[in-house]
């Protein structure tokens, strides 16, 4: 049962956090890309309100996009003019209320989102050099000194030493 509820909350916060990244990325598709997609199209116009910018559109695939454009729009750019409204007409207070716990709520969470994200790509980044390292290891390693066995110690030590330092041990005595 607490597995399950754990699962469900991990559910709701990443959605929650990849939502609200995606209404920003909607609202700055629409203020980069949207005069050229709906201007051009010939079925949408700038609505009439002079205060606040608004797409229009006939029927279409691009009124359902015009509609989320705005929606967008209301939540992000256009949220203070809302939440000062609010202050002074209280029918505003049905649009501001939401707005302020999709800002409170979301933005914390896409936080979440793009660390969690940026931990596991470091992650698995470590995990490919990690990887890659034993085989370079492997292949830089020196390779190891076989004594032969009929020196004796001190002979072999200093025989040893010669050959990791490049040059030829010199005999005793």
């Amino acid at each position: 049962m607490m597995q399950r509820l754990k699962d469900y909350s991990r559910f709701i916060v990443w959605q929650t956090g990849l939502g609200y990244l995606l209404l920003w990325a909607v609202t700055f598709w629409t203020l980069d890309e949207g005069a050229a997609v709906f201007g051009k199209s010939g079925e949408c116009y700038p609505d009439a309100a002079k205060v606040l910018f608004y797409w229009v559109c006939d029927a279409g695939p691009l009124a359902i996009l015009a509609g989320v454009s705005n929606a967008a729009l209301t939540a992000t750019v256009w949220a203070p003019v809302y939440l000062a409204a609010a202050t002074v007409r209280p029918d505003a207070v049905a649009i501001a209320g939401p707005i302020i716990v999709l800002h409170v709520v979301g933005l914390p969470l896409a936080i979440f989102v793009v660390v969690r994200m940026l931990s596991a790509v470091f992650d698995l980044r470590r995990m490919v050099g990690s990887a890659r390292a034993p085989a370079a290891a492997a292949a830089v390693a020196p390779e190891p000194v076989v004594l032969p066995p009929d020196q004796p110690d001190g002979q072999a030590a200093q025989s040893v030493r010669a050959s990791q330092d490049g040059r030829r041990a010199a005999p005793d005595g």
